[in-house]
């Protein structure tokens, strides 16, 4: 498979896997490769003392995804509370 094919089948799986997030690959302001997730709901002050960020932004594939995992767990530990959604973009 090419580069470019292998990137979509991963963007397909990262959005099925991780549905709180909008996740796009494109590219930054210095046209280098990037991959962005952005968290679709409100922050909220606890949120944001357990360590969760709003948008996890990395230029490879493979940090993006270490540092989105990390996001994992301190998101799940505020299921079953209130959160209010933000609107997608889908674009970087």
């Amino acid at each position: 498979m090419n580069p470019t094919t292998v990137a979509h089948l991963r963007l397909s799986d990262l959005r099925r896997t991780n549905p709180a997030y909008e996740i796009v690959r494109g590219k930054d302001e210095f046209g280098q490769e990037c991959w962005q997730a952005t968290l679709c709901v409100e922050i909220t002050q606890p949120m944001k003392e357990a360590g969760l960020v709003e948008v996890v932004r990395r230029p490879d594939y493979l940090s993006f995804l270490s540092a989105l995992h990390r996001q994992t767990p301190i998101l799940h530990s505020f299921r079953g509370t209130h959160l209010s959604p933000q609107p997608r973009t889908y674009a970087m």
